[in-house]
């Protein structure tokens, strides 16, 4: 039976109609809460760091009414969304395009004119959409990426390569804090990196600490037609931590919130604006966003609907935080379904128990599922088998092997044409059975992963989605 097409919102309905009329190419996304657009570019050339460069044709996504985010191509990505409202035809999308364009690029040339007067020498990335540059005593591939003097992203390679970090907001580092040269700047990046190290030894012995209290899992054969294979004994499953994505100054500063946050388990990720947030959700994954309202340029219910409109993610809860009490705000938040409306930050540690609250509440799944027939693999089991289903939260397992439920593994899967493994830890949480159909597996969800593992799912997962 041919696929049926997504019921759009009205708003998106609205959309498709304005677009078509444009002569813009258009169709809807998966979940019908937004659209993706192709539209050609006038021949004029984009004027960059690394000089002119030619750009045909951009496919972006609509974010709630009035925004688009530019997907296509990669030089363009980096660009916020665009307020899309007073734009009557393709022409005047382009305008804002090509003025979004010339900002950031004013942006970037300061930073490497900053930089450049500390004897840092700065190279462009990414269709000269990102600064580069290397680390002291680094390979060359070890380079820095910043857009900003203040957001500068330490590599994923050299003497970080392997690390097991808990997101992209440890490899943050500001480089305008008391940057008086480039000899400071190498300095202050090796004391960071060697925290950054040590952080990570930490981890790793608390984790071997926890393998060696963990009874050992009976080794198995792969499995042959037919046989079903004995269930191993179940090791002790990965500590989770959950993930909170901070968005806004506000609670980013909030000192008692985040000691809260830490006491009780969270992770927490930060971003300071709604563009800076979509970027952060485009390499991780959290259990749940809060964020301010007001956010500039910007607000937390155009937040939401960005949210729902990345791939890979159902039923993200998002709690938005108000200063003052404002009904259009809160009917608003109700609108694009956010999980809260708080207009004033009780006690700190009751706080966080109702988040608590919100990420363990039963629910609809709230990561999609792709179905796929993915090679994995069991490495201490000694099995090889299928997952069928993928998505950026865990796996379906079609396995013989029976494990408890809340035990642990740890696995492999292969991304088809990337030439990528990725490997993680995971909890079971629940068995085919157990679910009513024939299947015979196991459905894993994703504890611990390094965060290369985890961009490089996000981006297949993404790819997969834009070509469905």
């Amino acid at each position: 039976m041919p696929e049926s097409k997504p019921q759009l919102e009205r708003t998106q309905q609205r959309q498709l109609d304005r677009f078509t009329r444009m002569g813009l190419a258009v169709r809807p996304m998966p979940d019908g809460r937004s659209l993706l657009v192709s539209m050609p570019l006038r021949p004029a050339p984009f004027e960059g760091l690394t000089g002119a460069q030619t750009i045909d044709r951009v496919v972006f996504a609509t974010v709630g009414a009035d925004h688009v985010k530019c997907l296509r191509p990669r030089a363009l990505f980096g660009l916020p969304m665009l307020d899309v409202r007073r734009c009557s035809d393709a022409a005047a999308i382009e305008t804002a395009l090509r003025e979004a364009w010339r900002t950031r690029t004013r942006e970037l040339r300061d930073t490497a004119r900053t930089l450049a007067e500390r004897g840092v020498e700065v190279g462009a990335t990414e269709g000269a959409s990102v600064l580069a540059f290397s680390l002291p005593g680094e390979p060359r591939d070890a380079r820095l990426m910043a857009v900003r003097i203040d957001e500068t992203i330490l590599p994923s390679v050299g003497r970080l390569s392997g690390l097991p970090l808990e997101g992209l907001e440890e490899r943050v580092f500001d480089a305008s804090v008391a940057l008086d040269s480039g000899a400071e700047l190498g300095c202050r990046l090796g004391t960071r990196i060697e925290e950054i190290e040590r952080i990570a030894r930490t981890r790793e012995e608390a984790r071997r600490q926890r393998a060696v209290r963990a009874p050992s899992a009976t080794r198995a054969t792969p499995p042959a037609l037919g046989i079903a294979i004995p269930s191993p004994a179940p090791s002790d499953a990965p500590i989770r931590r959950p993930k909170v994505l901070l968005v806004g100054n506000l609670l980013i500063q909030n000192a008692p919130l985040r000691e809260a946050l830490k006491r009780q388990g969270y992770v927490a990720a930060t971003a300071r604006s709604e563009t800076e947030a979509l970027t952060r959700l485009a390499g991780t994954t959290p259990d749940l966003i809060l964020s301010q309202y007001v956010l500039g340029r910007s607000d937390g219910a155009s937040l939401a609907q960005a949210t729902r409109a990345l791939p890979g993610i159902a039923h993200m809860p998002i709690v938005l935080f108000d200063d003052t009490p404002h009904a259009g705000r809160r009917e608003a938040a109700r609108a694009v379904g956010a999980a809260g409306y708080v207009t004033a930050l009780p006690d700190p540690a009751r706080f966080v128990e109702k988040l608590d609250q919100i990420v363990d509440r039963p629910r609809d799944r709230r990561f999609k599922r792709y179905p796929l027939r993915v090679a994995a693999r069991l490495p201490e089991l000694g099995a090889s088998c299928l997952a069928t289903e993928v998505g950026r939260g865990g796996i379906f397992l079609a396995t013989e092997i029976d494990l408890a439920l809340h035990s642990g593994l740890q696995a492999e899967i292969a991304l088809p044409d990337s030439g990528r493994h990725v490997v993680f830890a995971g909890e079971v949480l629940y068995r085919g059975d157990q679910q009513g159909t024939r299947r015979q597996g196991l459905g894993v969800r994703f504890c611990t992963m390094t965060e290369a593992d985890e961009s490089a799912l996000i981006a297949y997962l993404s790819w997969l989605e834009a070509n469905a």
